[in-house]
């Protein structure tokens, strides 16, 4: 696995140039966005970069399959499959909001094994292979799980599916405000995942995730000890589902929003 983790990390940093590249094209209108759905945008820009992404890993790995957000399958011919998500938080990219990101993970037999996200925008780099622990721009992450005490303002990063019913969303930030945790929304599970990682917030939450939005983000906290309340199946399945993380310290404080999406 070493070769395919060396992989994702050059190819997500060139991916995301190549996105820097077209959204200077987007500014100056040479690039159509199209609408997949409500609140759902697509843009050349993201099939150029999941092309890109796509390309570089057949040419190493031709026997492996390919699953992303943009693009049909590429069918596997060995028991590995790349998770890609070219552009993370395209709402964003499009209005030149500098949350979004490029999402790569690798999976081997049903088990995550690389996660890496790259932030182009302040050139970060977050990366982890299972068992190895996760890093920033080559620098471990602190470990999550010698932290006990939780700060005097808890913060959850959220987001929304509208394949679940907005009454949910309110529902979580409604149990969230009784357990006086404040919330945040950026607009890309992937970069909000990072946070996480970082510690810059405390949790994630989102009632319905596709797997290329965060399984790299998933083994990128997992690797750190945060807990994987809610997605961790989803190595194994490839479906969509609801997606809770927090650090330790709020295990207490997420049960009822597990129960919110089952």
């Amino acid at each position: 696995m070493q070769e395919r983790y060396e992989l994702a990390m050059k190819v997500a940093k060139e991916a995301g140039a190549l996105a820097l590249k077209c959204l200077e094209e987007l500014k100056g209108g040479s690039i159509r966005i199209e609408s997949k759905g409500v609140l759902d945008f697509v843009t050349r820009a993201d099939r150029e970069v999941e092309q890109f992404i796509r390309q570089e890993i057949a040419r190493y790995f031709p026997q492996d399959g390919l699953l992303g957000e943009e693009l049909a399958p590429a069918q596997a011919r060995s028991e590995t499959i790349w998770v890609i998500d070219p552009i993370d938080g395209t709402a964003n990219y499009i209005r030149d909001l500098d949350h979004w990101g490029v999402s790569i993970a690798c999976l081997d037999k049903g088990r995550c094994e690389i996660g890496v996200i790259y932030d182009p925008v302040r050139d970060r780099l977050f990366h982890a292979a299972r068992k190895r622990g996760a890093f920033l721009n080559g620098q471990r992450l602190p470990d999550a799980r010698g932290v006990n005490d939780a700060p005097a303002n808890p913060v959850m990063a959220l987001g929304h599916s509208r394949r679940i019913p907005l009454s949910i969303y309110f529902d979580v930030i409604s149990r969230l405000d009784e357990m006086q945790v404040d919330h945040r929304r950026c607009g890309s599970a992937a970069i909000a995942l990072t946070q996480v990682a970082e510690g810059k917030v405390d949790g994630y939450f989102e009632g319905d995730l596709n797997p290329w939005d965060c399984l790299a983000g998933l083994l990128i906290n997992q690797e750190i000890g945060v807990l994987i309340e809610q997605g961790g199946a989803m190595c194994q399945t490839l479906q969509n589902g609801p997606v809770l993380v927090a650090h330790p310290f709020l295990k207490e404080k997420i049960g009822p929003l597990a129960a919110l999406c089952g």
